[in-house]
């Protein structure tokens, strides 16, 4: 029977995602003659379809395309409203990489179209993200400026959230009564808006935890009150549904809440059976709270046997749970109702479990607040180890200045007692040495000044050549450190597949550099690029680091190779980029299975497919001019010939003459030596290049990619 109804709900399954794909379907076929706002509806309706399939990918490509159209169309309102979806859509899948490169662009955008509603929604959800990351200082942070922001408008809808996502990082941080106010502050706020937002009644239900976890149950039921009321005007005016219903059993939760605070139990049974009728299955959120409130219920009237059954089937529902405070609560009324029921060993039991969960709760939080501020303010185990060397180094040095001093005192102490023993001894002859003896004298003391002069200067130089030293070393270390983060940052292993040969290596003529390579391979669709950022050093590096996240980013939500680089110069040029840096860059998307190549370049040197140089749009490099449309390209096929990418760094590498290695010789090379591999084809340029330069220093960054796509 069991397995009769399992296939019937299958079936059931598998019938209502065809009627979606089927619908679907015919959305499309429309869209090839629908124009204007038609066009947009259909993409629209074709991005809320793809919410009924688990499938990520498809529904970015989704929401990306009603962003394109509204764009293309100039419909700025709905493409903020687009923006939003896929923000939240970032939110509901834990994205937050993407939240936080994508949140500011979309705060400007909203500020552009003073669409202040989706703009302090949309900057919650950035302080949410930051708050469930566990990064609680820089969402108090961020809540903050946004609190400011909202304030500086007058805008009260802005300050209530603002005060709302406040509220919620205070009780992560487990501070309830920051929290409690913060909520209270919310619900003054919003209350006097006209339509009151429904966020109120997510706002209310924290705040009622809240002020359980403090015991002060009279002001749940003041709470409790408020929020009655407001469900019943809200839903009076819009009418009754699935979502009214669950915000009803989260009230009336509330308010059982409070009656088990204050022992009045049968108004707590009434209100738990009211949040029974509304579970929808056993697994919900909504139904574990049931099963643990009702247990609370059972132990105070008694009934332990029945509250360790319902426990029994908390507990169950906790196996995969990683929130600890649950944990601990749920174990703490297991432990009560062992007491009651007079098994005091497994009650003990409980609460040592208890203690040990709260232990790594403690270490957890401090960990993580230890390692938000390191972050923060840059503070990680090296420069402490240094910090500590230099101490130490200080210390030697003082140390080392003493015992001169001692040195010197003693050779006085004994001069002067030598000088005595011959005085007494030479007094008989005094009055004949006199005059010899007060010019030798006087010629000591000039001696004694003379070499106390030069240990002073002895000890100046030496005190500045250990500053030098240090702060030598210090940069030495610093940079070691930024061309290991740096060398992270590319990719140094690659895919092992037969139908795929890659590599790519990079060398930097400095410590630092501002070179760039990368790739995202998702099925058989391998985006890759490789790039270079004028100038050397550490600033190039910095640039460097920016261009390489924004493509794994952009590479990511699957954006053709000329989207991916319109969006990087958007992002890189502009008023921030005031020493007006900028990268050249060549991005390939090509399928594997067919070796097609979609590519886009930006100002870059023209790849070698084979033996030929390839011809190329001239677009300009990124991150000169903001505003500007990158134009793509493709070629039909790149399957059984190398194709490889390199930077300047090759072609423009001079000997110790200044005569460059050249575009020709890089031609003569790769159509004189068979292709083995795409690792030997790089190193062998690498080893030509070195050979060519014949001992002198490099005068640029060198990075090469060489790929060969089989057929």
């Amino acid at each position: 029977m069991n397995l009769n109804r399992w296939l019937i709900i299958l079936l059931m399954s598998i019938s209502t995602i065809s009627m979606f794909a089927d619908e679907t379907e015919e959305l499309r076929k429309a869209l090839t003659t629908a124009k204007g706002t038609e066009r947009i509806n259909i993409l629209q309706k074709i991005y809320d379809l793809s919410q009924e399939f688990d499938d990520v990918d498809y529904q970015l490509r989704c929401i990306n395309q009603v962003i394109a159209e509204c764009h293309k169309q100039g419909d700025l309102q709905e493409e903020g409203e687009a923006m939003v979806q896929k923000i939240i859509l970032f939110y509901n899948n834990d994205l937050n990489d993407s939240i936080y490169e994508q949140v500011p662009t979309a705060l400007e955008f909203l500020a552009t179209m003073q669409n202040w509603k989706n703009y302090y929604e949309t900057w919650t959800i950035l302080v949410e993200t930051f708050n469930f990351a566990g990064q609680t200082n820089t969402g108090l942070k961020e809540v903050n400026a946004m609190y400011e922001d909202a304030k500086k408008r007058n805008d009260r809808y802005g300050m209530g959230m603002a005060y709302y996502a406040m509220g919620n990082v205070y009780a992560n941080m487990y501070n309830h009564e920051e929290a409690a106010d913060s909520y209270q502050k919310s619900i003054d706020l919003l209350m006097k808006m006209d339509p009151k937002p429904v966020q109120l009644s997510d706002i209310f239900a924290y705040y009622v935890d809240v002020l359980e976890m403090q015991h002060k149950y009279e002001k749940i039921n003041e709470v409790t009150d408020t929020w009655g009321k407001f469900l019943s005007d809200y839903y009076t005016n819009i009418g009754s549904n699935t979502e009214s219903e669950n915000r009803k059993a989260y009230y009336y939760l509330g308010c059982a809440q409070g009656a088990l605070g204050l022992n009045e139990l049968d108004k707590a049974a009434q209100m738990l059976d009211e949040v029974k009728k509304r579970c929808t299955s056993e697994e919900g959120y909504l139904n574990q709270r049931w099963l643990y409130y009702r247990g609370e219920l059972c132990k105070k009237q008694g009934f332990f046997e029945e509250a360790l059954a319902l426990n029994d089937r908390r507990m169950r529902l906790l196996e995969d749970t990683s929130d600890k405070s649950e944990l601990i609560r749920v174990r703490k009324q297991r432990a009560e109702i062992f007491e009651g029921l007079g098994r005091y060993k497994d009650a003990a039991h409980m609460y040592n479990e208890m203690y040990i969960i709260n232990d790594s709760i403690n270490a957890h939080d401090t960990k993580r607040q230890l390692t938000e501020m390191n972050t923060l303010f840059h503070v990680d185990e090296l420069k402490m180890q240094q910090a500590e060397e230099k101490a130490r180094l200080e210390m030697e040095q003082a140390r080392q200045q003493q015992l001169s001093i001692i040195i010197i005192a003693s050779i006085i102490v004994i001069a002067l007692s030598i000088f005595i023993y011959f005085r007494m001894r030479s007094a008989k002859r005094l009055k004949i040495a006199h005059e010899k003896l007060e010019d030798a004298h006087e010629r000591l003391e000039e001696t004694h000044h003379k070499l106390e002069t030069t240990h002073q200067e002895l000890l100046t130089a030496y005190d500045q050549l250990e500053e030098t030293t240090i702060a030598k070393e210090r940069i030495e270390s610093d940079l070691r450190i930024a061309r290991d983060i740096q060398s992270s940052m590319v990719p140094h292993t690659f895919p092992d597949r037969e139908d795929l040969d890659l590599y790519a290596s990079m060398t930097p003529a400095k410590e630092v550099g501002g070179d760039l390579y990368g790739y995202h391979l998702v099925d058989d669709q391998l985006y890759f690029c490789l790039g270079d950022v004028s100038g050397k050093g550490v600033p190039a590096s910095l640039f460097m680091a920016q261009a390489t996240r924004l493509f794994r980013t952009l590479a990511a939500q699957k954006m053709m190779p000329a989207e991916i680089a319109t969006r990087i110069n958007d992002a890189l040029s502009g008023e921030d980029n005031e020493l007006m840096m900028f990268v050249t860059m060549f991005l390939g998307l090509v399928d594997l299975k067919t070796g097609h190549l979609f590519f886009c370049n930006a100002g870059h040197n023209p790849p070698v497919f084979g033996s030929e140089f390839i011809d190329m749009l001239p677009n300009a490099p990124i991150g000169m001019w903001p505003g500007l449309e990158y134009e793509g390209e493709e070629i039909e096929d790149i399957s059984n010939k190398p194709f490889f990418v390199y930077t300047d760094g090759l072609n423009e590498a001079e000997n110790r003459q200044q005569e460059q290695f050249s575009d020709e010789r890089l031609l003569d090379i790769m159509a004189k030596t068979p292709f083995e591999n795409s690792e030997k084809t790089v190193e062998m340029l690498k080893a030509e290049v070195e050979k060519h330069r014949d001992g002198a220093e490099p005068n640029d960054d060198l990075t090469m990619l060489c790929l060969y796509v089989k057929k």
